[in-house]
């Protein structure tokens, strides 16, 4: 069996779970058999409206010895400390295979390492008919309530906005007098593949929206760190800092991305 570990959390973002389904997805075309291991129920609910079947649900990380067995191959996509028991997953399961997000530093002895970065990366492509219309994207949680503290500059922007999976419940009332249409967590995969244009303010979003053909640009409202900068310059994303004015940049191209799924399922194959 192939259990793939997802880490999800309603003060985070999903990205683990978009690369999950785009693992899981690619598996099931191989006819590999995968049981998907994730830490909160209503990720578990939004998986299921994405299409994957309902998930095994564990507390940490260090759980997954809990599920699985020795025969068992295990691919873990999770920003979690690794320590303890953890350390010694790649002796104990049949074959580990850490994700290793753009902008970690966290490694995994003795486990294959798959590194993303701004040319390969994980993610599910979408074909569809581009619409001339502007998505904002901040992400999946805002325990801060970012958004409303910064409502003047989303104001006469003509922008729809994507209703992030832990949102809180009374922020639609106000997010929709600023916004022209409120799209659901669950029409994820249809956004990014129908809107000609994209506002994120999140790397993971930004490189799947712009891998299925987005006009993607990274609107900043909070303070972001060096490698998010990086990575978005060399994918020629502009940068919006508070201000969403567009600039003439050129649209970079899609291409410049990899789809690494098959190469992951490569590996798997070896195995099982």
């Amino acid at each position: 069996m192939v259990y793939l570990y997802a880490y999800t959390n309603h003060k985070e973002n999903l990205d683990s779970l978009r690369r999950a389904k785009a693992l899981f997805d690619a598996l099931q075309t191989e006819g590999i058999e995968c049981e998907l291991l994730l830490n909160e129920y209503r990720a578990q609910l939004l998986a299921r409206d994405w299409g994957l079947p309902l998930a095994t649900t564990i507390e940490t990380i260090k759980d997954i010895d809990a599920v699985a067995t020795v025969e068992d191959i295990i691919i873990i996509d999770s920003p979690e400390e690794l320590d303890g028991k953890v350390l010694e997953y790649p002796n104990y399961f049949k074959k580990v295979i850490y994700i290793k997000d753009v902008c970690s530093n966290l490694t995994l002895n003795g486990a294959e390492i798959i590194k993303l970065n701004e040319k390969n990366n994980i993610f599910t492509e979408v074909n569809a008919t581009k619409e001339d219309k502007t998505l904002f994207i901040y992400g999946d949680s805002d325990c801060n309530k970012t958004i409303i503290k910064n409502l003047e500059i989303f104001k006469d922007k003509n922008l729809d906005l994507y209703w992030g999976n832990y949102f809180f419940v009374k922020y639609e009332d106000i997010l929709a007098e600023i916004f022209n249409e409120i799209i659901e967590p669950e029409d994820y995969y249809k956004a990014i593949s129908n809107y000609n244009n994209i506002i994120t303010s999140n790397l993971q979003i930004a490189i799947e929206a712009m891998a299925n053909g987005s006009n993607v640009r990274y609107l900043t409202l909070e303070t972001l760190d060096n490698c998010t900068i990086e990575v978005l310059n060399k994918l020629n994303i502009e940068i919006l800092n508070k201000n969403i004015n567009f600039s003439n940049k050129q649209k970079a191209e899609n291409s410049i991305i990899h789809n690494i799924n098959k190469e992951i399922v490569t590996i798997i194959k070896s195995y099982v």
